[in-house]
């Protein structure tokens, strides 16, 4: 049996040289083309969304598709049911990258397929790729002629779809249906508003916001507790006479004129809670006068005013004066313009026990608060139980002395405490003096918020009191003015910012020498640090 088997592997080798052999005469040709039935899908697909509501497709070009078929989907997450919204044919690779560059919605979720089409061959099958459009922008800003005391006219671009207009002050609610003419005219006009209120408008298109605008309505110039003075008119009797809570509205005259006694300053006193209103925005009037608050819960409220304190015979000391041992009310300024005072924005004298429920200034553009013999914001005997800074601009105040002064006089008001808060405010040349403050604030209750703030070419420094109590310094940006990070002189107890969160970059200020401190550095106006003033 051995002897039978034993010239095997000589023959299983001569089998396999021979099958070799002949599989190698039977080979087809080298493969160098893939040759199919269809068209390969895209490949590579993206989708990268611009101007909220625009989007760029990109995908690999074939050079054997003659085009491609783009459809797109709204409100899917690649499932393509239903119809598709929109449906683009005869895409070439010289098209490659395509764009959508109207008819999508904002903050809507669009799913997108392409296939690729050739003549002599079958298409590709699908390739998808999904995204999200932005919030979009189409409602045009408001201006001031298109809107009445209880009326709005908004608009938008023409043809653009929407289903519904939604209004919003507070906790009130007003919806408007978007008809067909509106569409094509791109602009609507709602009624039945409150007068002199503030509005958020919305343009929707079912569920999605397609573009929103703020704006005010103006004051009703015959609503009741109303007071409409001209430049020609007696503003002094017409304050002293009006009844508590009533509202003083500045009028240009028909020839234009806007400027209230400037021949000849005035100081009238406050006894009353009342409130001072320009009646446009854009046209500002200027009135040269200074306040007293004389009684008990008097109140004051400016707004859409030039205050200047500068008349043609003098220039007023105070914007706000307190002269009596009461306790005041709110005294507020807003989008005014606060210049050319010879002592204090708001003072209390010595001796004046007064209290003050909350002094703000918001959304102001303040300069020239010259401080002879005094300070900015002044109170020696006093309390004011809130002051508030806020989004509002001050140009050489206080050149060469303190910008807060707030004396210790909490002893006369037991329980009482000072809460100063500064936020998002701008200062160039205020206390600019080595030996002056930016917050002398002895009222032994007190707590200061300082937050992003931009402080600029001052010698100045915040303080060196103990009693001041700044319980946080936030964002704040420092250009020119060294001693508010690190003080170099000799006073004692000096407290700087070691927040460890503050810049050091230059505003770059549109026009400084003027008292224009408007920012232009990007870093600031992305983090929102300095004022940003709109009007």
């Amino acid at each position: 049996m051995k002897k039978i088997f034993k010239n095997i592997p000589i023959l299983f080798s001569l089998l396999i040289v021979f099958t070799v052999s002949s599989c190698k005469d039977d080979l087809p040709e080298e493969i160098t083309e893939l040759v199919t039935d269809r068209l390969f899908s895209p490949v590579g697909v993206e989708a990268k969304v611009i101007n909220k509501t625009q989007v760029v497709l990109n995908w690999t070009k074939n050079p054997k598709a003659e085009s491609y078929v783009i459809e797109v989907y709204e409100n899917d997450s690649l499932t393509f049911a239903g119809s598709p919204v929109m449906i683009f044919t005869n895409i070439t690779n010289d098209d490659i990258p395509d764009t959508i560059k109207s008819g999508l919605i904002g903050a809507t979720q669009y799913s997108v397929r392409i296939k690729a089409v050739g003549s002599e061959i079958a298409e590709s099958k699908w390739s998808a790729v999904y995204f999200k459009t932005g919030e979009e922008q189409i409602m045009n800003a408001v201006s001031e002629e298109s809107v009445s005391a209880h009326s709005v006219k908004l608009t938008w671009k023409a043809g653009e779809t929407a289903t519904k207009i939604i209004l919003t002050a507070g906790q009130s609610t007003l919806e408007h249906v978007v008809t067909a003419e509106e569409i094509a005219a791109g602009e609507a006009t709602l009624s039945g508003l409150i007068e002199d209120t503030d509005y958020t408008a919305r343009l929707m298109k079912d569920d999605k916001v397609r573009g929103s605008a703020t704006f005010t309505t103006k004051i009703d110039l015959n609503a009741a507790n109303t007071i409409v003075v001209h430049p020609d008119e007696d503003l002094v009797v017409a304050i002293q006479g009006a009844a508590s809570g009533s509202r003083i509205v500045l009028v240009a005259s028909d020839d234009g004129s806007n400027e209230f006694l400037k021949s000849a300053g005035q100081t009238i006193n406050i006894d009353k809670g009342i409130s001072i209103r320009g009646y446009l925005k854009s046209n500002k009037p200027t009135l040269h006068m200074q306040f007293r608050l004389t009684a008990e819960n008097a109140s004051l409220t400016v707004k859409d005013v030039i205050l200047n304190g500068q008349s043609d015979a003098d220039m007023r000391d105070h914007v706000v004066q307190l002269t009596q041992s009461v306790a005041c009310g709110d005294i507020l300024f807003k989008d005014c313009i606060i210049t050319n005072y010879g002592k204090s924005l708001i003072s209390g004298a010595s001796g004046i026990a007064v209290s003050v429920r909350s002094f703000t200034i918001q959304n102001c553009k303040v300069s020239n608060i010259l401080t002879s013999s005094a300070d900015c914001i002044d109170v020696r005997s006093g309390c004011i139980e809130n002051a508030t800074l806020l989004n509002s601009t001050f140009y050489n105040c206080a050149p060469d002395r303190d910008f807060f002064r707030l004396d210790d006089a909490s002893s006369s008001f037991p329980g009482k405490s000072t809460i100063i808060k500064v936020n998002r405010c701008t200062f160039s040349k205020v206390n600019n003096d080595a030996a002056r403050r930016l917050l002398y604030v002895r009222f032994a209750n007190n707590e200061i918020t300082f937050t992003n703030n931009v402080v600029a070419n001052s010698v100045g420094y915040y303080t060196n009191q103990t009693a001041t109590n700044i319980v946080l310094f936030n964002k704040n940006n420092y250009f020119n003015a060294p001693n508010y990070l690190v003080y170099t002189g000799t006073a004692l107890n000096v407290k700087t910012d070691n927040s460890g969160t503050y810049l050091q970059q230059n505003p770059g200020f549109v026009d400084e020498a003027n008292g224009n401190l408007t920012i232009t550095n990007a870093t600031l106006l992305e983090q929102g640090i300095g004022a940003n003033i709109s009007w």
